[in-house]
């Protein structure tokens, strides 16, 4: 369906100008309005997912404190001995760093401080989870893959 356009310098155009069904008009609209109105939630709820209870018993687990040193490096502390356990180096351990954030992010959003001792834990069904226990926050590590499981599971190594 068209209509013939509108008059240019005093001639008529031969071209006709389509024009959308009113109702595809609103579809369009509708999915436009859905689409940002999910990326505002998705960026404003930036909410950490909680794990489920693990099914087996508690393995091992270590208290670990995270501190930025001058050099651009996150060390990992014993929370209980305060012995350095290790040491990533600016540009390594992204992924660790990357977990941290969000935790740090869900403690600044309730005003708790930054600084904090996390709960690493490994159960007998295999998962490995760091938690928050000042903000019940917690991160299943098994979910990002065996790369990702390695950085953290080396944590909990005695040396």
């Amino acid at each position: 369906m068209g209509i013939p356009s509108q008059t240019v310098d005093g001639q008529r155009s031969a071209a006709t100008v389509r024009r959308v069904n009113d109702r595809l008009m609103f579809v369009i609209m509708a999915g436009l309005l859905f689409v940002v109105g999910f990326v505002s939630l998705a960026t404003q709820t930036d909410t950490v997912v909680t794990a489920p209870a693990p099914l087996g018993g508690l393995v091992t687990n270590k208290l670990l404190q995270f501190v930025d040193d001058s050099e651009g490096s996150v060390v990992a502390i014993d929370g209980s001995s305060g012995e350095v356990v290790t040491r990533f180096p600016s540009g390594e351990g992204s992924f660790v760093r990357g977990v941290l954030r969000s935790l740090v992010r869900a403690r600044n959003a309730q005003g708790l401080p930054q600084a904090a001792t996390f709960n690493l834990a490994l159960y007998s069904d295999g998962r490995l989870i760091l938690s928050d226990p000042d903000t019940t926050q917690s991160i299943d590590l098994v979910a990002f893959g065996a790369t990702n499981f390695q950085s953290f599971s080396q944590l909990l190594e005695d040396e």
